[in-house]
């Protein structure tokens, strides 16, 4: 996953329809110290390019985990100091706790089926203090999945280069598949590559469950993105 787009991955999200990062970041820190006003570790687990990291370093000691090896290489240069880790998320074992872990962004969707979710979540919840909050933001509820939407092409320039990201995604039972194609103009010439991205669709109530499950107090943010939900636990 991401192993073309990854170093081009901040510049097409700076020009898409989604909130700054900087606000998102605010809205976390604002869940976590809600439910826990003397944290001060965080993880942030499918860190990808370590970009909410930048905003949420500002209030915690933070550390982020990723699958992607291409993802981490930017998110390294971005915070050099920072600790960083290439794991597999559904046998996270750290060995340590934080006071918060994240997982943003709809990433819990590469969990791939009820079971590999429940395993992440226990993972996640796992790692967590006494008294620790765990923000999981859910893919699309199945429920909401278009499948006749087509969304606006994505469209970068810079003095650098310029990116065109066209995607189409379908429903395949309960997984959606996206293929996302790019078009990259640099001084040297154009290059064009595709990236495929399988997700499961949760139901809210399988987050729920799953937080549950892991031994959290689980309660559920609608719509942090339109047909997408937070789920919040908390470890007693």
């Amino acid at each position: 996953m991401y192993e073309r787009s990854a170093r081009f991955y901040d510049l097409i999200y700076s020009a898409s329809r989604f909130k700054p990062v900087e606000e998102w970041a605010a809205e976390v820190h604002a869940i976590i110290q809600e439910r826990n006003p003397a944290a001060g570790t965080l993880l942030d687990v499918a860190c990808g390019t370590g970009h909410h990291l930048s905003y949420l370093r500002d209030h915690y000691s933070v550390e982020g985990v990723d699958i992607s090896e291409e993802m981490l290489r930017v998110a390294r240069a971005r915070l050099p100091d920072v600790p960083l880790y290439n794991a597999d998320i559904r046998t996270l074992d750290l060995g340590r706790a934080f006071d918060a872990v994240t997982c943003l962004f709809s990433s819990i969707g590469y969990a791939q089926g009820a079971d590999e979710l429940a395993a992440t979540v226990e993972r996640l919840g796992g790692h967590l203090n006494g008294g620790g909050v765990l923000v999981v933001e859910g893919w699309v509820r199945p429920d909401a999945f278009n499948d006749r939407f087509r969304g606006e092409p994505e469209v970068v320039m810079s003095d650098d280069l310029d990116i065109v990201r066209l995607s189409r995604s379908e429903r395949r039972g309960r997984y959606t598949k996206a293929e996302m194609h790019h078009l990259v103009r640099t001084h040297e010439g154009i290059e064009h590559f595709a990236e495929s991205h399988v997700m499961y669709m949760a139901t809210t109530d399988e987050y729920v469950a799953a937080v549950e499950a892991a031994g959290l107090r689980a309660e559920v943010l609608p719509d942090y993105m339109p047909d997408r939900d937070r789920v919040i636990g908390v470890k007693p």
